[in-house]
């Protein structure tokens, strides 16, 4: 498991191997990371905001990415 801190409560959270985000934490370790309490808080207020499903979000966020490369 690794550890990281919370970007947004700043406690330590663990990430499981088999959690999506592990790679993502584990090859970037210099950007900040959130944890599962916070992320829903994130995630729920994004949708607010943009009224964009989760999914959208997702396919959007490869779609940026893959323009970036």
């Amino acid at each position: 498991m690794y550890t990281t801190i919370c970007m947004i409560c700043k406690k330590m959270f663990g990430i499981p191997f088999s959690d999506f985000r592990y790679k993502d934490i584990k090859y970037n370790r210099g950007k900040n990371h959130v944890c599962d309490k916070c992320s829903k808080m994130v995630q729920e207020e994004c949708q607010k905001i943009t009224g964009l499903s989760p999914e959208v979000i997702d396919l959007w966020d490869k779609v940026l990415q893959s323009r970036s490369m």
